[in-house]
């Protein structure tokens, strides 16, 4: 299992390269989360993080590894009677772009936090998440020993 102390520090990391973050956040699903998250500041773009869940992809127990499933979205809260969801998309294209990078850089580098499996990453488009968010997820895998 990934250490969240180290994940969630290497996505502030990655919020502090990326100068169009505005805040990284670490979420949760309960209803403070939702309160704190409404309360962003309008046209905020905010780099969400979900903890990983972890599944074992161990074949036996002398070689004992984990496959962690992990998504982080990059999200602008929008008012929806002046922009509508496809503008956020547009908006917040290059900036998941960058942080996909980002991601791909620190793997070639070797980050011992980030093992991700490249051919496990998907892009999506959201919307409406927590209401009044859209943007982009990445989903993806990284292994840890």
């Amino acid at each position: 299992m990934i250490n969240l102390l180290h994940y969630r520090e290497y996505w502030e990391g990655v919020g502090r390269r990326v100068n169009s973050i505005t805040e990284v956040l670490p979420v949760t699903i309960d209803e403070q989360m939702g309160k704190k998250i409404q309360s962003l500041p309008a046209n905020s773009v905010n780099l969400f993080v979900f903890p990983p869940l972890a599944e074992s992809g161990a074949k036996n127990v002398d070689n004992f590894k984990e496959v962690n499933k992990c998504v982080v979205f990059v999200m602008a809260k929008y008012d929806p009677q002046r922009r509508n969801s496809f503008d956020v998309l547009e908006q917040t294209q290059p900036i998941i772009d960058e942080v996909k990078s980002i991601l791909l850089k620190d793997q070639r580098a070797g980050c011992p936090v980030m093992r991700v499996e490249v051919d496990s990453i998907d892009t999506a488009p959201e919307t409406e998440l927590y209401g009044r968010f859209a943007g982009w997820s990445i989903a993806f895998n990284v292994t840890s020993y």
